[in-house]
């Protein structure tokens, strides 16, 4: 029966406890989780182990020129992780987090050396796609609600072989599990809809990846951001989740004692290196083996780093803490490594880890029987669908962006009507008027179509963990941005601003005319919208990219031809003309309107092709016409490659 002096707030309200007080709630605990686990039916699963052995991780650090060295983060560790709560702690810089992803296959293999084994066997290919990873920072679509994010997991991850009514029980049972049945039908939220709470965030994350019944489940830091009481909710969540058969590693800072009582299981790191692994309980005893006492009222997990940081005055009585005001602390990382590796806790480890890495070796190592390679569950095809249905109702359910970009579209479409209403074709002035409609036409082109750099900043970690997590591939993920980012933002304002403006101001008369400057202002948007993406995949922080494209537009308005004179430029920058998309929008617009056309009044006519002329644009040949739009045309499919080659480059892995 657990102690009843113990409750969840007694690390905060000073009630006293010890070693032995942690060892009597984590064995009461542990005994408890099976009977109600008996008495509610739950089915339990098999779990997985998970074994490290020798790992060492090395990353390239930059010494601020152009050579970088190697510098190691892990340092020969061996680890076995089995059925429970297994939890990863240090302070900070002692590598719990990169060890964390090393477990999860997110690290780059090229720095990792040593073994990986699942159940004895090698873990397969793309290994990350086969276990649950739940990130620091929510990744979930915040426009959905809960059981729509559950539903899109399902749809992507669970293979085409399982019906529908399946895949619909399978997210009511996370559902269920989880204890989201009051919010299923509540969307997340994000900074415009105002969603569930964080805890529910949390453990809507959780649930994205247990929609495939993870072998592991790795959690990076799962209680930050989180209130004391929340915190303690979804960690008690985890532990439901342990007891049902699941293998769960987590990475955690200074848990409070009602936390640290559910782990199973604790691994210490310092610099890189173990300073205890075993069970959580029992940490106590090996401090105090290497003669560190935690006091009454101290919080073990504070206790275990302050020793780790050599903050030895934390532990004293008040007495001796005023006469050592000023010592510095003294590291103990050397001591502890040493005390573990001669312990009993790290010989049960060895045992253990040799034991699995036997069984190894005689199934013919890394040349013997292995997991099955790990694919997409789901055909591309399929991603595409499921993808294009959820930014639908992305779309529809957050119309902030596309309902500004209309507007304004919209908006300077009637100003520009308002200013040039009916502009006559008798004068020099007219042609004037009208040579000035079309540079602000081509400039809001370019100007207003800014909102483009945020198509991959704003979604990439997201996309990042979905792409990680083997929900699709980057080819589908990126033909579903392109269509629902240049159809509703792009193609629509377009068609509304040449409906407006061309008749409002009395563009050249003709059906072809005025199809051929529809035609132009979006290939310019495009085109416009495609250097954006670039930006977007290159560039991580908005401002930068915004502060870059907006310098490009500027260039490309200086070397366009239309404010200065290329003979006036020098050869050695006039080249730069050939990069510029303002320069062949507006030679197209400047040919549709002017090309063989005369302005004529009562007392004289004057060739428009003079306007042509005087801008040093070729436009005697249909090509010469035709050029402009295929130059536009291979610009943005030119820009939209180099996009995809980013984004299929980008560094997946930490």
């Amino acid at each position: 029966m657990q102690n009843p002096s113990f409750s969840p707030g007694d690390a905060e309200l000073g009630v006293k406890y010890s070693k032995n007080d942690v060892s009597e709630i984590a064995i009461s605990e542990t005994g408890n989780a099976g009977k109600k686990s008996a008495r509610n039916g739950s089915t339990s699963c098999n779990a997985s182990v998970l074994s490290a052995h020798n790992i060492d991780y090395w990353v390239k650090v930059s010494d601020g020129c152009c050579k970088s060295t190697d510098k190691q983060i892990l340092t020969n560790i061996s680890a076995v992780f089995k059925q429970g709560m297994s939890a990863i702690m240090g302070p900070t810089g002692s590598g719990k987090s990169s060890f964390l992803d090393v477990l999860a296959g997110r690290k780059d293999p090229a720095g990792v050396k040593g073994h990986l084994l699942l159940d004895g066997k090698p873990v397969p290919e793309n290994f990350k796609c086969m276990v649950g990873y739940v990130v620091q920072d929510d990744v979930v679509m915040g426009t959905l609600t809960v059981r729509e994010n559950f539903a899109f997991s399902a749809a992507l991850r669970l293979p085409s072989s399982v019906s529908g009514k399946e895949r619909d029980g399978r997210v009511s049972e996370v559902i269920r599990d989880l204890g989201l049945a009051r919010c299923a039908d509540t969307k997340v939220g994000n900074e415009f809809i105002r969603g569930i709470s964080g805890g529910e965030r949390k453990r809507c994350n959780i649930g994205m990846e247990l929609i495939i019944s993870p072998p592991v489940l790795f959690l990076d830091e799962p209680t930050t951001g989180l209130d004391a009481n929340t915190a303690n909710t979804v960690l008690m969540f985890l532990r439901k989740l342990s007891r049902k058969g699941r293998t769960i590693i987590f990475s955690i800072h200074q848990p409070r004692f009602s936390i640290y009582r559910l782990f199973d299981n604790l691994l210490l790191l310092s610099q890189g290196v173990t300073v205890y692994h075993g069970p959580a309980r029992q940490a106590l005893d090996f401090f105090q083996t290497q003669g560190f006492t935690c006091q009454e009222h101290n919080n073990p997990p504070d206790f275990f780093l302050d020793v780790i940081n050599g903050d030895l005055r934390a532990l004293a009585d008040d007495q001796a803490v005023d006469e050592d005001l000023d010592s510095e602390p003294v590291s103990q990382h050397d001591k502890l490594v040493e005390g573990f590796q001669k312990s009993q806790w790290n010989q049960s480890l060895q045992s253990e880890a040799k034991a699995i890495f036997s069984q190894f070796e005689s199934n013919g190592g890394n040349k013997g029987t292995r997991h099955d390679k790990i694919d997409y569950a789901t055909s591309f095809g399929r991603q595409v669908g499921v993808l294009a249905l959820r930014s639908v109702r992305n779309l529809v359910r957050n119309p902030a962006t596309a309902g500004i970009t209309i507007g304004s579209s919209l908006l300077f479409s009637i100003l520009i009507s308002a200013i040039f209403w009916q502009l006559g074709s008798s004068t020099d002035r007219d042609a004037a008027d009208r040579e000035g409609v079309l540079f602000f036409l081509i400039m809001n082109q370019l100007f207003f179509n800014m909102s483009a750099v945020e198509i991959f900043i704003n979604e990439r970690k997201l996309f990042m963990h979905e792409n990680m997590s083997g929900f699709y591939r980057v080819s589908s993920y990126f033909i579903v941005k392109l269509v629902f980012d240049i159809i509703p933002l792009r193609m629509v304002p377009a068609i509304l601003m040449s409906c407006i403006v061309y008749f409002s101001v009395d563009l050249r008369p003709g059906a072809d005319n005025f199809f051929l400057f529809m035609l132009c202002l979006f290939m310019t948007c495009l085109a416009a919208a495609c250097l954006c993406f670039l930006l977007s995949s290159l560039i991580r922080v908005f401002s930068v990219a915004q502060l870059t494209l907006a310098l490009s537009y500027v260039l490309m308005m200086l070397f366009g031809g239309f404010l200065i004179q290329f003979d006036s430029i020098g050869d050695w920058l006039s080249w730069l003309q050939y990069f510029s998309i303002f320069k062949y929008g507006m030679t197209a617009l400047y040919i549709i309107e002017f090309k063989d056309r005369e302005f004529c009044n009562a007392t004289a006519c004057f060739d428009a092709n003079s306007r042509l002329d005087r801008s040093d644009m070729d436009y005697e040949t249909t090509w010469d016409f035709w050029q402009n739009y295929v130059a536009l045309a291979g610009m943005s499919l030119i820009l939209l490659i180099l996009c995809y080659i980013q984004l299929r480059r980008m560094k997946k892995t930490t």
